[in-house]
């Protein structure tokens, strides 16, 4: 027997959701199988088998915020029958062991919840507060709402109160008060919790400055129909992410990041993509892309957009972006002033294409040009560097070269 544990899918991860399990109990399954979608504070991704095996008992709860390691499920290997007793006393040891380890008290597994029997679920971790038992996350939620828990009703185990109760809890809509009618509450995912704190210590902490260009569009236009002749279609963000990466290689302080002993120049331009979806943006990663022209990026873009919406995407889709770019021409924004998101130093922001009237060599003429705002970390790149890379992105964009 092996026991799978929830794994720490970046450097910055703390604690997960499972969404839905893949994998019924009693069903077997081969390496690189499907298990289970679980939700983090970036995306939401589908784990895979590392090891064969068949699923003998699911302890973790769908939907509950669970903590890096927690217990998820009991698996046999190939070939293996073992006893219901000796899934128990396993499944003890392991949680035993976590708690034992584990220095936070609200963290720790709750050892009194029954084990149930194989092919059910339970929630595997529990804490306390104010002789209610709630998960520490759900705890979190509700004070931060000023919800009272005495007033929800937990579904968990022996009744425990769980993220979901929570959620739903607040969903209901409150009566009026004096600052007016409250229409729908709409609970925070825990990628849109953890989206809301990762801008909030951007803006605390990130000193950041903006420089805005216009760019003459008319090269980019005349890429895109070179390709199109020949059968390949990309779109004006592609052929921005390309110029992006070139000019990150051209200038490898916007491709860098501010820790507090140093800074550090990435030696991979990998550029983070702004990608909506229905469960939000999500920020997929084109690695290397300095290595790919743009008909590369163009598949590779479009592969992640896909997963992305699919909410596909895997823990490595979103890992070691190093810049960004976020492109809200193609539904009419002209332009907009970008949060540099930590750790990163540049992010790239491009509006719509818009034909205007210039001044060209002293007479007048209409030229289609895309706005571009470029945030800059201030720890990193002084204005003069900054404007290197500016400058650069401009002839990249407006010569191809």
């Amino acid at each position: 027997m092996h026991l799978l544990h929830l794994p720490r899918l970046g450097q910055t991860m703390e604690a997960g959701a499972i969404t839905c399990w893949l994998i019924d109990p009693g069903a077997s399954y081969d390496v690189d199988a499907e298990l289970y979608e679980v939700e983090t504070a970036k995306n939401s991704v589908e784990i895979v088998a590392k090891l064969p095996g068949t699923i003998l008992r699911v302890i973790a709860p769908t939907g509950c915020e669970l903590p890096v390691g927690a217990l998820l499920a009991v698996v046999a290997d190939p070939g293996e029958e073992p006893e219901a007793s000796a899934i128990d006393a396993f499944v003890a040891a392991d949680l035993a062991e976590i708690a034992k380890s584990t220095q936070d008290d609200d963290a720790v597994p709750d050892l009194s919840v029954p084990l149930t029997a194989p092919g059910t679920t339970t929630p595997a971790s529990f804490g306390t507060d104010r002789g209610i038992k709630v998960i520490p996350k759900a705890r979190a939620i509700a004070a931060a709402a000023g919800l009272d828990l005495s007033s929800v009703t937990g579904t968990g185990a022996g009744g425990s109160i769980t993220v979901t109760d929570v959620e739903a809890a607040l969903t209901r809509v409150p009566p009026d008060s004096a600052d007016g009618a409250v229409a729908e509450r709409r609970p925070l995912s825990s990628v849109g919790r953890g989206m809301a704190d990762v801008l909030t210590a951007s803006w605390r902490e990130v000193p950041q400055f903006v420089q805005q260009i216009r760019v003459d569009a008319t090269r980019m236009k005349q890429t895109r129909a070179e390709l199109a002749g020949h059968g390949v279609r990309v779109t004006f963000t592609d052929i921005l992410i390309a110029a992006v990466a070139a000019a990150a290689r051209e200038v490898p302080e916007a491709n860098a990041q501010f820790t507090p002993d140093a800074i550090h120049i990435m030696a991979d331009v990998n550029v983070t993509v702004a990608v909506d979806t229905d469960a939000g943006l999500l920020v997929p990663v084109i690695a290397r892309a300095d290595q790919l022209d743009v008909a590369g990026v163009s598949m590779r873009l479009q592969e992640l957009s896909e997963r992305a919406r699919a909410r596909r995407l895997t823990p490595a889709d979103t890992a070691g972006g190093t810049i960004t770019v976020s492109n809200l021409g193609a539904v009419g924004i002209e332009t907009g002033v970008p949060l540099v998101i930590s750790p990163q130093a540049t992010i790239v922001f491009a509006g719509a294409i818009i034909d205007s009237a210039v001044v060209a060599d002293g007479a007048l003429a209409v030229k289609p040009l895309m706005g571009l705002a470029i945030g800059y970390d201030h720890r990193v790149l002084d204005g003069s560097t900054a404007a290197r890379f500016t400058s650069a992105l401009r002839r990249l964009l407006e010569t191809g070269a």
